[in-house]
């Protein structure tokens, strides 16, 4: 098949669950330019008068954020609690775990998210035992490793809200805006109900990596680069999901059945963002799109218990031919880069 890319930014078209593009140019990129037709301050005081009316006097809280400690999650608690009036006692944080190894910058910023705005949280760990047999059918039946814990992330915290009594959930990104998968800014999440509303944050203030990252350094978020337990390889950055270790595994499976994973959705979102050009964006790519993190893969492997020739085996059997070929050290690869 012929492989086409984005004139605008490069990413690889077609492969992508639902995308869609036009004229060459993935949604993604014309979503970029939807998003200078938005009020995006008309959105922010619709929030702050939304949050004064919504509250459930019988509820100790308000409002529930799902967080990993991430950079989102960091700029999704400071702007509720300093642009929309959000009080940090009635603010609860939702932290849905896997069983990877976490890494030393996962855990800090987690807890300086905590102890910053000095706020109640809940770490919901799911039964162990059946985080491993789920990711392990995932994997070996669809190559889509975290399917089962990825619905719990989004699941949990309305399920928290609802048992709470708190009205209001939210996210980050909206995930089908940003991807180029729908047209639609949308305010709400698909999960919302009359009891309890989920919102993208991302719809409210335009979303960006960059600006995520500016807002969480304000209140002391750390990279990967500032502490000494991952060097991760195959990444466009040390500051986006660096959590848990072996997570990395449900990113860079893409890369084998659809020709693209982590890298590319980065280094093309920074050219929307206008702090890398295309030209660097398809460098990255070439250079970094296949590479699977060794310590990731390890973490996988130890975590669902498998051995990593079995790893590597079910990777072939699932790997995309009309996109990628072994190169001469039997690493899979896009045709058209190697």
């Amino acid at each position: 098949m012929d492989i086409r890319i984005c004139k605008e930014c490069g990413f690889i078209l077609g492969t992508r669950p639902n995308s869609k593009d036009k004229d060459g140019v993935c949604l993604a990129c014309h979503n970029k330019d939807r998003k200078n037709q938005i009020n995006w301050q008309e959105r922010q005081n619709w929030l702050t008068q939304y949050l004064k009316e919504r509250k459930n006097p019988s509820s100790n809280y308000d409002v529930v954020v799902g967080v990993s400690g991430g950079k989102d999650s960091c700029a999704i608690v400071k702007r509720l609690i300093e642009n929309h009036g959000v009080e940090p006692s009635r603010l609860l944080l939702v932290h849905v775990m896997d069983e990877f190894t976490p890494s030393k910058a996962g855990l800090y910023n987690l807890d300086n998210l905590v102890k910053t705005f000095d706020i109640d949280l809940i770490n919901f760990r799911l039964a162990p035992k059946t985080f491993v047999k789920e990711t392990r059918k995932s994997f070996f039946e669809e190559l889509h490793p975290l399917k089962w814990i990825e619905a719990q992330l989004y699941a949990k915290p309305p399920q928290v809200a609802k048992a709470y009594q708190i009205p209001t959930v939210f996210m980050g990104e909206n995930f089908d805006f940003e991807y180029g998968v729908s047209e639609e800014c949308g305010i709400f999440h698909s999960s919302s109900s009359d009891e309890v509303n989920v919102i993208f944050l991302g719809s409210i203030w335009p979303y960006s990596n960059t600006d995520s990252l500016k807002q969480a350094r304000q209140i002391g978020f750390k990279t990967l680069s500032d502490f000494d337990d991952w060097q991760r390889q195959g990444s466009a950055d040390d500051y986006t999901q660096i959590d848990s270790i072996g997570y990395m595994m449900q990113h860079w499976t893409k890369f084998i059945k659809f020709g693209f994973q982590r890298v590319s959705d980065l280094a093309c979102r920074f050219v929307r963002e206008g702090v890398m050009s295309k030209e660097q964006a398809l460098r990255l790519i070439k250079d970094k799109d296949w590479v699977c993190d060794p310590a990731a893969k390890k973490d996988f492997c130890r975590t669902i218990g498998i051995s990593e020739d079995e790893f590597n085996a079910t990777v072939d059997k699932f790997a995309n031919k009309d996109l990628l070929v072994k190169d001469e050290n039997g690493n899979w690869r896009r045709r058209d880069l190697i």
